[in-house]
């Protein structure tokens, strides 16, 4: 073997050698890489993770938010409705009845408020018909005993046609219970 061939051995050793080291950096860069794109992908996922998480407790901060704006309000118009009912009710004291079966102008003038009519307490053709359009009968203004009768069936009491204290009282118990009492 001569020099020429030596030389020939060692280059090639050398080349064998240098593309071995070659191979083998190469091979830890891909494994870096590799890495550097799991730990890119795992820090992406968590960053994901993350704002999902701040998003869910943000819905639910919103969510919850919401939920005390509507107690809230839920709250404000159960005592609006409450200040309304007990204004109506001081308001309506002047025409709670006396249930005593008297059908007279106070009677008259209650059922006459009740049913949107000139307050005047007397019972013409306007309180007659308010009275029949709310018990059911025919509105011709007139009373007579169809008009009792309707009362009397709306009142659920005796249906006799002749409207007495029995049916005035009821028929006050019922303006009554209208004004909140």
């Amino acid at each position: 073997m001569g020099l020429f061939d030596k030389f020939k051995n060692k280059e090639a050793e050398v080349k064998k050698e240098a593309e071995a080291k070659t191979a083998e950096v190469k091979k830890e860069a891909e494994e870096a890489a590799a890495k550097l794109k799991a730990a890119e992908a795992k820090a992406r996922e968590e960053a994901f993770n993350k704002r999902n998480e701040a998003v869910k407790a943000a819905q639910q901060e919103k969510i919850a938010a919401e939920q005390k704006v509507a107690e809230a309000k839920a709250a404000a118009e159960q005592k609006v409705a409450e200040a309304k009912e007990a204004a109506k009710k001081e308001a309506n004291k002047v025409f709670k009845l006396a249930v005593d079966g008297d059908f007279g102008p106070k009677s008259i003038k209650t059922v006459q408020h009740l049913l949107g009519c000139k307050e005047d307490g007397i019972c013409g053709t306007e309180t007659i018909k308010a009275i029949q359009k709310l018990v059911g009968a025919d509105q011709d203004g007139v009373w007579g005993t169809q008009t009792s009768k309707a009362l009397q069936k709306f009142l659920g009491v005796t249906v006799d046609g002749v409207a007495g204290p029995e049916t005035f009282k009821a028929f006050q118990k019922w303006a009554n219970k209208e004004l909140g009492f």
